[in-house]
């Protein structure tokens, strides 16, 4: 009897336990599930109040060893300064990086920041990508729109908008960016490529190689073909941490030639506005596309 009574006890603690550790399970997963979602919203809102800003991929060493840590934030804000973003796939369409011809992707986990945190085992020039999946924005009125067309450069809106019979209250905006960064994973060697984005720069020298030039030459595509007399917004940060902002446009072959000091962070900033597809939701009329690289000159 003594015995049986031993094993039923042992048994009711057991089941006990076993309970009471399901519960622990289940209330850690319903906690990382809110904090996600409460990332999640924050995160949008954000994104939502601050559209008309840059979105770019910032690593914190824009130069590493081989086999050494390379960390890549995302951050929203204008003139290089702003809030870095977690990693969330709910927010993007792809995130990888590319060396030597290898795509790799991307795999954090879910609210890490920096996004990207991983070893590099390889010499060569890294290009990270970064598409985000499209958002939309409502204008109760077209003056705000306007203003945001005209600091961008993105044409005669008004006479289009009227053109095309749009509201001037009540309609939205869709809009994507395509974001890259460039990092030196020690001889740097390698070139920046096309990576097929419906928009994007590409670093056609490698300032990481050419230690004698004092400019950096990109490419602006949109769809495959190159965008011409298209305004770049140059974001330029010394080391004391002063920004300075310039504009400049590209030739009819889409490339630009910009001078660059040594030492110094180069966010390229460059919107594309076009009519939204028909498919689109309710109201939305126009879509844009942000296209970004940020690269960092050695002081050699």
């Amino acid at each position: 009897m003594f015995g049986d009574n031993s094993c039923a006890k042992s048994c009711d603690e057991t089941h006990i336990m076993e309970q009471v550790n399901k519960i622990i399970v289940a209330k850690k997963k319903f906690v990382a599930i809110l904090a996600s979602l409460v990332i999640l919203a924050i995160s949008d809102l954000w994104i939502s109040r601050a559209y008309t800003h840059e979105l770019w991929l910032e690593p914190t060493k824009f130069y590493i060893n081989t086999n050494e840590m390379l960390e890549v934030n995302i951050k929203l804000g204008e003139k290089l300064q702003g809030a870095i973003l977690p990693f969330l796939p709910a927010s993007f369409k792809e995130f990888y990086w590319s060396q030597n011809g290898v795509k790799n992707l991307i795999k954090s986990r879910l609210g890490d920041r920096p996004a990207f945190s991983a070893p590099v085992p390889k010499d060569g020039l890294i290009s990270v990508i970064y598409v985000s999946k499209a958002s939309t924005l409502r204008y109760q009125t077209f003056d705000k729109f306007e203003k945001f067309a005209q600091s961008k450069d993105l044409g005669p809106v008004k006479r289009l908008h009227k053109e095309h019979g749009f509201s001037e209250n009540e309609f939205s905006e869709i809009y994507s960016r395509f974001a890259k960064a460039i990092v030196r994973v020690g001889s740097g060697l390698g070139k920046d490529r096309s990576f097929g984005l419906t928009t994007e720069f590409i670093l056609l020298n490698n300032p990481y190689e050419s230690k004698d030039e004092d400019f950096v030459e990109l490419k602006l595509l949109y769809n495959g073909a190159p965008r011409s007399n298209a305004q770049i917004e140059i974001f330029e940060r010394s080391d004391d941490g002063i920004v300075k902002l310039a504009t400049t446009r590209t030739l009819s072959t889409g490339i630009a030639v910009i001078p660059i000091k040594r030492g110094n962070e180069y966010l390229f900033n460059a919107v594309k506005l076009r009519r939204a597809e028909a498919y689109s939701p309710q109201n939305v009329v126009w879509e844009t596309l942000w296209a970004s690289l940020m690269v960092k000159i050695p002081h050699y």
